[in-house]
């Protein structure tokens, strides 16, 4: 399951210090824990997709 940090913590599963808004992947039952912490939120998969723009060249 994919979190996003959403408070300044200490994690110390992966020994770092975690920024808000970093996003990560993580088992379920650790998501779980950290949202009921309160320094974390699931991210939904579609929130991720970045869409992308091209752009049409000119012929001239």
């Amino acid at each position: 399951m994919r979190v996003k940090t959403i408070k300044r913590y200490n994690d110390m599963v992966l020994r770092k210090i975690q920024e808000p808004g970093t996003v990560f992947e993580t088992d379920d039952k650790r998501a779980e824990h950290l949202v009921k912490e309160g320094v974390a939120e699931k991210v939904q998969e579609e929130s991720l997709k970045v869409s992308k723009t091209v752009k049409s060249k000119k012929e001239g």
